[in-house]
């Protein structure tokens, strides 16, 4: 019953696997996250920049992050298959073996890296939020879809790792310039 209340949304065909991010803003993006177990997931967490000192990159921040995210996906079974950490935001690509273990695992991942990072793991934070948009999440189907992904998580990390940044980036790699992002 409740499966057939989701069949009914009108999601434009662009975003129905797709939820969160800057799609949060207009009403499309407003329905249940799409969530897939079979399926891999590419994750974006966005943080405001104003409320963490240093980026994400910086030593303390990076280290918090990772060892909160190897802790919980172990503890939902959620595989990481591979992870960008840039200065403003986070690429994860991910499978779960259930919906609820994914769900669980967005929500206590972003939850636990805030609180740690502000200090009130008891008592409300008063400053500015660490997170500026809900995580952003993409189901992907097909091989094609996902070796796009993958090799765009992968030009990222090396970015963050001093690559040269160029705005026609995302139009095409040569074949060269693909076998180049692995080595």
């Amino acid at each position: 019953m409740k499966q057939q209340s989701f069949a009914s949304l009108k999601i434009p065909w662009k975003h129905r696997y797709c939820h969160g991010g800057i799609l949060r803003k207009s009403a499309l993006g407003r329905g249940a996250r799409p969530l897939s177990h079979r399926d891999p997931m590419h994750l974006v967490f966005k943080v405001n920049k104003g409320a963490v000192k240093g980026g994400l990159r910086h030593a303390r921040n990076f280290l918090l992050f990772n060892r909160l995210m190897k802790k919980y996906s172990a503890k939902f079974f959620v595989k990481i298959e591979q992870l960008s950490v840039q200065a403003d935001h986070v690429h994860l690509l991910v499978r779960g073996n259930k919906r609820s273990n994914v769900q669980s695992f967005l929500r206590v991942l972003a939850g636990q890296f805030a609180q740690r990072l502000t200090d009130t793991p008891n008592q409300k934070n008063e400053g500015a939020k660490v997170w500026k948009y809900r995580p952003f999440s993409r189901v992907i189907k097909g091989f094609k879809p996902y070796k796009i992904v993958k090799d765009y998580i992968q030009l990222n990390e090396r970015e963050a790792q001093g690559r040269p940044y160029s705005k026609t980036r995302l139009r095409g790699l040569s074949q060269e310039q693909l076998i180049e992002l692995w080595i």
